[in-house]
């Protein structure tokens, strides 16, 4: 039975998405499955922003499940189940 998983969006995400959040209906999926759901959620890309062409994360990107950084789990084959919280940072640049 498919529950809500909560996204949330920081920094230059939420500038570009134009949202603080998105909400999902789903369960069991992994992390990359569940990213792309909340991109479509989103009606704005944002998986760029994260992920390299063969959608491998890119150096910097973080990405929090129930804040647990998903680099020290199973990367974007973790799993996220209804209920979880998911926290996305891109890449931050400055100067």
């Amino acid at each position: 039975m498919a529950g809500t998983i909560e996204v949330k969006l920081y920094g230059l995400l939420r500038r570009r998405v134009r949202t603080t959040s998105v909400a999902i209906e789903a369960d069991g999926l992994t992390i990359l499955a569940a990213l792309r759901l909340a991109e479509t959620a989103a009606e704005g890309a944002f998986l760029d922003e994260l992920l390299d062409a063969q959608s491998g994360l890119l150096t910097g990107t973080i990405i929090l499940i129930n804040g647990e950084n998903v680099r020290l789990r199973q990367g974007l084959e973790t799993p996220v189940r209804a209920g979880d919280r998911v926290d996305l940072f891109s890449p931050a640049g400055g100067g």
